[in-house]
């Protein structure tokens, strides 16, 4: 997927971000360092429609800082919502919202090559279309994530693997 320049798609990952920020800086154990940001890449994401789920991979392509550690992650909603996600990104983070969100703890971390990637399958969705967004972030980036654009894919029904979007 292309990267995207739109502030809505890239408060959409803020909000998902900062929860996952908060875990990062906690999980490290680290003390607090006063570092510059780093520049942050977005993921790249392949979605593939399995029957009713879709295979979601997400591949990482910054390289690991030990003093602002990187991650990326997607997430897929229902594509009639799109407009809402526009508007209001952090609208994916209220309870429903999102058909599928990439779990916390199982976000793709930056490695020294950058490569880190990892695929996820979400459980059954019902037919339609769903919007899919990948985003990846630093600590130090967290209020403005690299987000790729939607890709829009259809589960079930006539155009069941039908996509749009790069």
């Amino acid at each position: 997927m292309q990267p995207g320049t739109s502030k809505g798609m890239k408060r959409l990952a803020g909000g998902a971000a900062c929860a996952a920020a908060a875990a990062a800086a906690v999980s490290m154990a680290m003390p607090a360092t006063a570092s510059a940001a780093t520049e942050v890449a977005p993921p790249t994401v392949v979605t593939e429609v399995d029957g009713n789920t879709l295979d979601i991979t997400v591949t990482n392509p910054n390289v690991f800082e030990l003093t602002d550690p990187q991650s990326c992650g997607a997430v897929a909603f229902d594509a009639t919502r799109l407009p809402e996600v526009l508007s209001n990104p952090a609208v994916v983070l209220q309870p429903g919202f999102a058909a599928w969100m990439t779990p916390l703890p199982e976000r793709v971390v930056a490695n020294a090559t950058g490569d880190a990637v990892k695929t996820f399958t979400t459980s059954e969705l019902a037919d339609g279309a769903y919007a899919v967004i990948g985003e990846c972030l630093s600590l130090s980036t967290v209020a403005n994530p690299q987000t790729t654009l939607p890709q829009i894919v259809f589960v079930g029904g006539p155009l069941d693997g039908i996509q749009f979007g790069s």
